[in-house]
């Protein structure tokens, strides 16, 4: 069965017409396509492993209701289940264009999208949302800073694997240990909150919470977007008028962001290694030359 005819499929267990199907760009977990019919025009949603043990939808489905129930302008969710042993999610299609990179009003949303969204309760979240921490936020993002602190030790491989040097370990470390004074606030992070995953039509719509996760908000997906805009992205460009609607949005002061933003830059940027070197080596190459140099640009921009 092709992925066509599996839409199809999808479509006829939720009880929806099918004029035309029309695949779409997906991801790396998921299969997207429009689907449009006599009373429905829809998105569907379904995973590109059948066998995956752990849902994919569970925490999309989650988070695109709490947004909504927050004020975020969202897909509504049409049907939710399995059809012949795939998870699919099916959302109202919502009309309008990608927006642009260079659309400020489209970033300003994104601020105030952050600001509402920093305002959701986790209490009734997925297990899936949370990291390995558990479900306590403050303990978790304590736990998880703590683990990245105590390994920045002689022996740490990542000397060796030059995602930075011994000489800047004592630096790291300070900054590390800011995070734990911080107690910054926790709870709902998009994940992919950029102008790619906003519609502009009547009004903005955030899309696409595939990659929804705990953790410090708004400063999670601020400090995405931060790395996007000192590193001068390519492919996730953010330029300074955009960043500075983005924080004015959000409601953040820049000068009193500046610092948190470096330390948890720095943060991801040893974490990920050490999860590439557990977890997906078929990574560790690519992700220890981005880190090294996100390492270098924050430790430079801490001393300038």
């Amino acid at each position: 069965m092709n992925e066509a005819d599996r839409v199809k499929l999808i479509a006829a267990s939720s009880g929806i017409s099918v004029r035309t199907v029309t695949m779409l760009p997906g991801g790396n977990e998921n299969f997207v396509a429009r689907v449009q019919g006599e009373t429905h025009d829809v998105v569907v949603r379904f995973a590109r492993d059948p066998s995956q043990t752990v849902d994919p939808f569970d925490i999309e489905l989650w988070a695109l209701e709490a947004a909504a129930e927050v004020g975020i302008h969202t897909s509504a969710v049409v049907a939710r289940g399995r059809a012949a042993d795939t998870s699919y999610l099916v959302v109202e299609y919502i009309a309008g264009m990608t927006a642009s990179p260079d659309d400020l009003e489209a970033w300003h949303a994104i601020g105030t999208s952050l600001r509402a969204l920093s305002t959701v309760d986790t209490a009734t979240a997925p297990s899936t949302l949370f990291s390995r921490f558990g479900r306590d936020l403050d303990a978790a993002w304590r736990a998880h800073v703590s683990y990245n602190l105590a390994m920045l030790t002689d022996e740490d491989p990542l000397i060796q694997l030059g995602v930075y040097r011994r000489s800047d370990q004592g630096t790291i470390r300070a900054m590390l240990s800011s995070q734990l004074d911080r107690a910054l606030p926790q709870g709902l992070i998009h994940g992919d909150l950029s102008t790619r995953n906003v519609i502009a039509g009547a009004r903005y719509a955030v899309i696409d919470w595939g990659a929804a996760h705990a953790g410090p908000v708004p400063w999670g997906d601020l400090d995405v977007l931060h790395r996007w805009h000192v590193m001068q992205s390519r492919q996730s460009p953010v330029s300074a008028a955009a960043w500075a609607e983005v924080l004015r949005g959000a409601g953040i002061d820049p000068e009193t962001a500046r610092p948190v933003l470096r330390e948890l830059a720095v943060l991801g940027a040893v974490d990920v290694v050490r999860w590439a070197r557990e977890q997906r080596p078929d990574r560790l190459d690519e992700l220890r030359e981005s880190s090294r140099r996100v390492i270098d640009r924050m430790l430079m921009a801490r001393e300038a």
